[in-house]
């Protein structure tokens, strides 16, 4: 718990997603013990909500870099079906 405790906000910003939940699975872990320090578990809530933050604006990222993706597919099937409508035409 250490480890997260000391993480910087660019520290977290610089982790992967992966990691990021990671981290996030291990506080929660924390909090399904037993015997909870109560100041701990009080900071280690607060680097959960970073880290959930943080989390949701990379997938956020992820979607509008998909949305990307998909807008030049759509562009390259387009041109294809042209390209083909075309050489038909020819024949």
């Amino acid at each position: 718990m250490e480890e997260i405790l000391y993480l910087s906000y660019e520290d977290m910003e610089k982790l992967s997603f992966n990691e990021l939940v990671g981290k996030i699975e291990e506080i929660k872990n924390y909090f399904h013990q037993n015997d909870v320090d109560i100041e701990l578990a009080l900071k280690l809530y607060g680097k959960a909500v970073d880290l959930l933050a943080i989390a949701r604006a990379k997938l956020i990222n992820f979607k509008k870099e998909k949305e990307e993706i998909d807008e030049k597919y759509k562009e390259f099937l387009e041109k294809l079906e042209k390209t083909e409508n075309e050489t038909e035409n020819l024949f």
